[in-house]
């Protein structure tokens, strides 16, 4: 027999994986299945934690604090009292990455299959050190500091003769480079 979970961000379920596992696994091995599933570094700080049907958290179990249930010696039967048990998963503590898992069924396992296994894996999972913002939409203070961005690495490009409103020094709006510049490609009537 094995658990089949769906395992997915907390911030965007379009990205998700279906992973198959037996239920003496432990919940080292389903923390690496996870990562690996989703490109993420394993040596990252990370707990699992029961969860109720409104994903608030229990009962911990950690990676490395051994002040709590370590996930090496936590086998996943022994936390599934649900027939939809769900845990919450957070990785890497700096940047807060959420998975939300939840038991989709038990299924006969498969010969010739090894398990853990990934049965589905919907949608690219983002890289792992774009932090979480890169699921939510950007406001307007951050499209201006991306937008100030873009234009100072660009900077050298702008002539240094006009101003910001595209004045000359005096003042006057640079008809030279217009007319340098018809000279060169032709005008408007010419093309």
């Amino acid at each position: 027999m094995i658990y089949r979970f769906k395992v997915w961000f907390e911030e965007e379920e379009d990205i998700n994986r279906v992973i198959d596992i037996q239920p003496g696994a432990t919940f080292l091995d389903f923390h690496n299945a996870i990562l690996d599933s989703i490109g993420f570094k394993k040596d990252m700080p990370t707990a699992f934690f029961c969860s109720d049907d409104n994903w608030r958290k229990g009962k911990e179990i950690s990676l490395l604090d051994t002040s709590k249930l370590m996930m090496a010696n936590v086998k996943i039967k022994e936390h599934v009292n649900d027939p939809h048990q769900k845990y919450i998963m957070i990785t890497d503590f700096n940047e807060q990455w959420t998975l939300n898992i939840e038991l989709q069924s038990i299924q006969n396992d498969v010969n010739g299959i090894s398990y853990p296994f990934v049965f589905r894996s919907v949608g690219k999972a983002p890289k792992q050190n774009e932090g979480i913002g890169r699921f939510k939409i950007v406001d307007e203070t951050e499209f201006d500091e991306i937008a100030n961005k873009l234009v100072s690495k660009h900077a050298p490009m702008i002539d240094e003769d006009f101003d910001e409103e595209g004045f000359g020094e005096e003042g006057e709006e640079g008809d030279e480079d217009a007319e340098e510049f018809g000279e060169t490609y032709g005008t408007e009537e010419e093309l």
